[in-house]
């Protein structure tokens, strides 16, 4: 099986890779937006079980993101738990799409955070539809991102209590058919066609 020491340096390098990346433009669209966020139409969140254990899911994999770098210093591996150790090179390829699916989902979000610029749906109803960059392969590369993490955890960390992050998944696709329904509203036919174009969350697959 994989070295956790290595495991952990690979999680923290796309840690690093997201928040030098997005942090900044985050914190810029919020100043720049800050002035006209009350005037603009801002939708309620989905409120429901689902959507809670989606939440609860993705703070979990924050939690991870940040404690498993810094566990190599104290030699722990409380989140370590290769169950595909007697597997052999088999258990190694499982833990190898992990990390590919933990690598792809940074990309999916850093591109994606790059391709929306200063629109963000949680902070008004965006004036133009963002369809170019990551948005012309994935309508939400934020949310998919957030599910390849989930899948890429458990594979890597191999530790079952994570097969709870699964339940992430489709609380995420509900939560996007709830912000497609008012997307519609506002961009009609053109929100129609987009869909009818381009996936939800795996590029030309689904």
């Amino acid at each position: 099986m994989l070295a956790y020491v290595h495991i952990g340096i690979i999680i923290g390098i796309n840690l690093l890779l997201y928040l030098i990346i997005t942090l900044p433009l985050d914190l810029m669209t919020y100043r720049r937006e800050e002035s006209t966020r009350k005037k603009k139409i801002r939708p309620k969140a989905k409120q429901d079980i689902l959507s809670t254990l989606t939440y609860l899911s993705s703070l979990t994999v924050w939690v991870l993101f940040i404690l498993i770098p810094f566990e190599q210093i104290f030699e722990s591996n409380f989140f370590y738990y290769p169950l595909g150790s007697n597997l052999g090179f088999y258990g190694i390829c499982i833990q190898f799409i992990g990390i590919l699916l933990i690598s792809v989902g940074t990309v999916v979000a850093v591109v994606g955070r790059l391709s929306r610029g200063k629109r963000a749906f949680s902070w008004g109803i965006p004036i133009i539809l963002e369809t170019g960059g990551m948005y012309k392969y994935i309508r939400h590369p934020l949310y998919a991102s957030y599910c390849y993490y989930f899948l890429g955890f458990l594979l890597v960390l191999q530790n079952p209590l994570l097969l709870l992050l699964l339940l992430g998944i489709p609380g995420y696709v509900s939560i996007s058919k709830y912000e497609e329904e008012i997307l519609r509203k506002y961009f009609e036919k053109e929100y129609g066609e987009y869909q009818k174009k381009t996936k939800r969350f795996i590029p030309f697959i689904w």
